[in-house]
């Protein structure tokens, strides 16, 4: 048999290399979209529409897709058994689309009574019009969202990840030229009239074409698999009970999520300054950025190795693959949180000012309020990317359908809350602090059902790392916000530098205090990501 040594590490390395560039791209789209559309009627509207495929999609779909097509896959593919991987895979997309389709279909006719129910209260005139007209353009996202997600799946339990961590890279630059396009035909229009058919068209084609991308440039990779997908109903025997359980479960989970985005939409339109929407989802992404680069790639890749290791009933395998994941993304996250508040007002700077928005440095002030708000609950919501994955690769479903649905329920009272006890011109930071509150109850929820499960060796030491990341972090956001402080003002362009002077401070310092607090530990935990996967070497010598 030969040794194959490559374990989470040195997948999730190649993961994040290509998914820091996707969020880099990604936050770079969102930055043309803050420089061209800007914090604006159209940009809230246009935002708000454009969440709705989505929403709509994770409610039917996402959830149920994200959390069974890895497990569904891993074990057979390990095995070799390739024939019972194809069916899998062809019955799971063949299902997808026939459930979506249909759902797209109403999401178009329902538009005017949807955008009306999200726009209603906006302070913009015809924003319910507008809102209505892009849903017709992005209903067919629905279908697009459901076929790059299975696809995903499917590459990723082939052990295949550069594919799926590379296509929202493409499709982010896709709709920054559509962004670039929509300003170059419509300037910056003070209200929703004065935006014409074109330049309509121009953001929501544009965006769509976007979503065309992101799951069409996946049927190159999938070449690669050797699998050759045909339309089918019929899942292999013993399959279809553990895609109805993991389905419920993926459903409620996602459903309880996109009800707490629903929620953040309509409080922030209600009452709250225009561009309020904007902020939110400008502080989401810088939240996303981290989030992304550090706790999605050590998820993805560790994933279908522990589904792989409960299959072949290798306790060990999955122990000794879970518990240093987890230590990382605690490591990573926290450290991602001292970055986040160091650097708010700097990139608060880069997304506003130049862009010609009124008030820009109240603006400016608001959403560096609200990227601090939502860093607090960063490390949590990496536990939730790894945790609730390593449940489901046990088989497990309720048990972590109730600590996730619970914090999102809990995300949609704090932000309710919130919002009614702090000024309106707060409202970002309400929402974002309730995110936070959310989260970090769900995070911790996942920890003990975790322990439970799988037993206390599963995450033996991650305390003790955690623990020392935290101090870590505190004191890098110390020596952090000092820096920018001292090192204040300029324009946009030195906001970048400012960025990346202060981010660095604080990865070295936290590095240091890692070091000083907890070298053993932390050095366990890097071993550990180094460990040669056994279930790997399994399919190396079958394959």
């Amino acid at each position: 048999m030969p040794a194959v040594a490559k374990g989470v590490g040195a997948a999730a390395a190649l993961i994040a290399v290509i998914t820091l560039l996707a969020r880099l791209a990604g936050f770079g789209r969102n930055l043309v979209f803050a420089r061209t559309v800007g914090t604006t009627c159209v940009g809230d509207t246009y935002v708000a529409a454009n969440t709705v495929p989505n929403i709509i999609f994770e409610i039917v779909a996402g959830g149920a897709l994200a959390s069974l097509v890895v497990p569904m896959l891993s074990g057979a593919i390990a095995s070799g058994d390739h024939e019972r991987a194809r069916r899998t895979a062809s019955s799971l997309l063949t299902w997808t689309i026939l459930i979506l389709l249909p759902v797209s279909g109403l999401l178009a006719l329902l538009a005017r009574p949807l955008s009306q129910a999200l726009l209603s209260s906006s302070s913009c005139s015809e924003a319910v019009e507008l809102g209505a007209r892009m849903l017709l353009v992005f209903a067919p996202q629905v279908v697009l969202y459901g076929v790059g997600i299975v696809l995903t799946g499917i590459l990723q339990a082939h052990g295949r990840f550069a594919g799926p961590a590379l296509a929202p890279l493409l499709s982010s630059v896709v709709v920054a030229v559509a962004y670039l396009l929509y300003r170059l035909s419509a300037g910056v229009p003070e209200s929703v009239e004065e935006l014409s058919t074109e330049s309509e068209l121009l953001l929501s084609v544009g965006t769509s074409v976007g979503v065309v991308v992101l799951a069409g440039v996946l049927l190159i990779p999938l070449r690669g698999t050797g699998l050759r997908l045909r339309p089918s109903l019929g899942f292999p025997v013993g399959v279809a009970p553990r895609v109805r359980r993991l389905a419920v479960a993926g459903i409620a989970t996602l459903a309880a999520q996109q009800v707490a985005v629903v929620v953040a939409i309509r409080l922030a339109n209600d009452g709250a300054p225009p561009g309020t929407q904007v902020l939110y989802l400008l502080a989401m992404t810088v939240f996303l950025l981290p989030w992304g680069a550090l706790a999605v790639p050590l998820a993805t890749s560790a994933f279908p190795q522990l589904a792989a290791s409960y299959e072949h009933a290798d306790e060990a395998s999955y122990r000794a693959t879970l518990r240093p994941t987890t230590g990382a993304v605690l490591i990573g996250c926290l450290v991602g949180s001292a970055a986040m508040i160091s650097v708010a007002e700097p990139t608060a700077r880069i997304f506003v000012q130049g862009t010609g928005v009124p008030d820009s440095e109240l603006t400016t002030t608001r959403l560096a309020e609200t990227i601090v708000a939502f860093a607090p609950g960063l490390a949590a919501y990496g536990l939730v990317a790894l945790l609730t994955r390593a449940l489901y690769a046990r088989g497990l479903w309720k048990e972590p359908t109730w600590a996730v649905v619970g914090g999102w329920l809990l995300t949609v009272a704090a932000d309710i809350g919130l919002a009614a006890a702090l000024p309106d011109t707060s409202r970002g930071v309400a929402l974002a602090a309730g995110h936070s509150i959310g989260v970090i109850v769900a995070g911790i929820a996942l920890i003990f059902v975790t322990v439970h499960s799988a037993g206390r060796e599963s995450l033996g030491g991650v305390a003790r790392v955690g623990a020392a990341a935290l101090v870590a972090a505190t004191v890098a956001t110390m020596a952090g916000r000092l820096l920018a402080e001292v090192w204040d003002g300029g324009a946009a362009i030195a906001a970048v530098t400012q960025v990346l002077g202060i981010g660095a401070v604080v990865v070295l310092v936290s590095g240091a205090t890692m070091m000083v607090l907890a070298r053993a530990a932390t050095g366990a935990v890097l071993r550990g990501l180094r460990r040669p996967d056994p279930v790997q070497e399994e399919v190396q010598s079958t394959s």
